[in-house]
């Protein structure tokens, strides 16, 4: 997924601005804050720390994003390769990890910039131009994944082919067909720069929702002829649900990190110390989880 903190006027028409997101995040991080002190997890409604003598570390994510992270459909429980890594980094820290579901995009990006959270784990892009614009408020951990984008469409509907080397879709395959992106991703920023602001598809016919689930469902109702995700998400929901298919991939070769706030401010919100920051933290437990092979144990596990 990828994003900036301050979206254009066209990333307002759907779902939260960041603008709003951001007064949301520091009002919650307000009521818990007691001088200067932390009173529970920074942000979620009747949240509350076990108790532990461990460091409580709030982790936020946004779902539904399978095989990254989701909820069980039968438990509720957040699930997932990110939500999995992140608990074993937590665990080679002596961290108690508490996650925070956030159901906007634009909300999570805000959290983690204004620190609402301790740490953003949602496949968070941290390449390219999108995420050269992130480090201007984010701090990224080492490297975890690569992905690329994938165009779903509605089964049994043919709105265009895919006529790139290897199934890719070009500029020109997707050109004026309208399409839903989940709001400040990658995705759609990939449409805006590529579609929209070269004049091959209308604004009016670009679409954008704060929900994953939104975006999904426009596509089924037929309100979109086209949706454009991550790849590995695109696969997930394809596989599971026979009314998407795949057209085609379009090729980005995204670099996937956990994120901070800018100057890796760790637990307490003041700039960070050796032994405060969490970037070097999370990067020494990656690097023995690769080592050890866990790590290839999970990518397995959720990614085949």
């Amino acid at each position: 997924m990828t994003a900036t903190s301050a979206p254009p006027a066209a990333a307002m028409k759907r779902g939260m601005g960041s603008a709003m997101a951001a007064l949301l995040v520091i009002i919650f991080m307000a009521l818990g804050f007691v001088a200067g002190a932390y009173i529970g997890p920074r942000i979620g409604l009747g949240g509350t720390t076990p108790p532990t003598q461990l460091q409580t570390v709030v982790v936020g994510t946004n779902t539904p994003f399978p095989p990254f992270e989701s909820r069980n459909a039968t438990t509720n429980a957040l699930e997932g390769f990110d939500i999995d890594l992140m608990n074993e980094i937590g665990k080679r820290n002596n961290w108690n990890i508490v996650f925070r579901d956030f159901q906007d995009w634009d909300a999570l990006l805000a959290a983690i910039q204004f620190q609402g959270v301790d740490v953003g784990a949602s496949s968070i892009t941290s390449s390219g131009s999108v995420g050269a614009t992130r480090n201007l408020t984010f701090d990224f951990s080492n490297v975890y994944h690569e992905a690329d984008q994938a165009v779903l469409i509605k089964t049994g509907t043919t709105p265009f082919t895919c006529s790139g080397a290897g199934g890719t879709c070009t500029v020109q395959d997707l050109a004026n067909h309208s399409v839903a992106t989940q709001t400040l991703t990658s995705s759609y920023w990939w449409v805006q720069d590529n579609l929209v602001t070269t004049g091959w598809t209308t604004s009016n016919l670009a679409h954008d929702f704060g929900d994953l689930n939104q975006v999904i469902q426009e596509l089924l109702n037929g309100g979109v002829q086209w949706v454009m995700v991550d790849k590995p998400i695109a696969q997930k929901f394809s596989t599971e649900n026979p009314q998407m298919t795949i057209a085609g991939t379009i090729e980005t070769n995204e670099l996937y990190a956990y994120a901070v706030a800018d100057g890796d401010p760790g637990f307490d919100g003041k700039p960070s110390t050796t032994a405060d920051a969490l970037i070097p933290k999370i990067n020494a437990a990656l690097d023995a989880i690769k080592a050890d092979g866990t790590f290839a144990t999970l990518r397995a596990k959720w990614l085949g």
